[in-house]
Order: C-alpha cells, then sequence, then structure tokens
C-alpha cells in the first residue's frame, strides 16, 4: 500500500523542482544591453564602419571571420559553450575563420560590447553581417540560436548588419564592470 504513492509524489517533487529551478532563472535575466550604448550606436549610419575599424585596431583577421567575445570569468560563458562550440564548427563548414577576442583587460571594444557572450559575423568583404548575442534565454542552447542564418548565409551580399541590442538571457554586462 505504501508504495502507491511513491509515484504521485515523485511527480510532485520533480514538477516542484522543476517549478524552483524556473522560477530561479527566470529571476537571472540580464538585458544584453541594460544601458542601450550599443541600442543608440547601432542607429548610427556608420555604425558597421566605426565597429569594423575598432575591431582591425587590436590586428585581427577580420574578412570572412566570426569573431567570438568572451571574458574568462563570466559563468555565462561556461553555460553556453556547448552552444558557441556549435557556432565554430558551423563556422568552419562555411569556410569562416573563429577569433577569439577576451575582454578582460579594459578595451576600446568595451564600448561597443556591452555583454558577453557575444559574437559578430564578418563576410569575405570585410563587411558586418550580425553583431550580438549568441542566443536568448537563459540557457543559451542551440535552439535559441541568433547568430547561425547569418553564419548560413554569410556568402550574399548584404546591405547593413543586424544588430541585436534587445535580448534578455544568461549574459555577464561589461558596461557594470
Amino acid at each position: 500500500m505504501k508504495f502507491k504513492w511513491l509515484p504521485v509524489l515523485l511527480i510532485f517533487w520533480t514538477a516542484g523542482l522543476l517549478l524552483a529551478v524556473l522560477y530561479a532563472a527566470s529571476n537571472k535575466a540580464k538585458h544584453f544591453d541594460p544601458q542601450n550604448v550599443l541600442h543608440q550606436s547601432a542607429l548610427s549610419l556608420s555604425f558597421d564602419t566605426v565597429f569594423i575599424e575598432a575591431l582591425s585596431k587590436h590586428n585581427l583577421e577580420l574578412a570572412g571571420s566570426v569573431i567570438h567575445f568572451q571574458r574568462s570569468d563570466c559563468f555565462c560563458q561556461t553555460v553556453a559553450q556547448s552552444h558557441i562550440n556549435s557556432v565554430e564548427m558551423l563556422a568552419e563548414k562555411h569556410q569562416l575563420n573563429n577569433v577569439t577576442v577576451t575582454l578582460d583587460d579594459p578595451s576600446i571594444l568595451k564600448a561597443f560590447v556591452p555583454s558577453v557572450p557575444a559574437v559578430a559575423v564578418i563576410d569575405k568583404f570585410g563587411k558586418l553581417n550580425y553583431f550580438g548575442p549568441y542566443s536568448s534565454g537563459m540557457f543559451c542552447t542551440e535552439g535559441d540560436g541568433l547568430v547561425e542564418p547569418f553564419i548560413e548565409k554569410s556568402q550574399l551580399a548584404r546591405t547593413g548588419a543586424t544588430v541585436i541590442s534587445q535580448s534578455q538571457g544568461c549574459y555577464c554586462n561589461l558596461t557594470s564592470v
């Protein structure tokens, strides 16, 4: 008679645990651009050019590259690592170079990169196609990816970049550092 209640209790315990995790996760979601600095900058018609010029000052190979922005003490970097790895593999599949930029030290790039992990896709002509977070949502999973379509279509000519600044998820804000 005792064992009839065990499956029911297990279901309630699991449901309670799941609700607690989801509640905690929803309270931890951060805005990618909490002070709207990137959002305001991206409204400028010269944003793409200024951003590429700032990157080129760091002697990076830009044309045909996916630039991965990170910070070594960012827990969200660890959470998103499997997604970042899949983005790197997708870039290689489309013959794009993967370049990692670590933003631990003060840098001019912090003026452009409000949070990490972040990514930029630059086509073979040196034009910015995409800049923003890898994904939205708390766990930065592949299913929530924002960048993949821009890597897959990186060979197509574009007239301007897509800059995503209004996203919520697991991000480490650099503007408050």
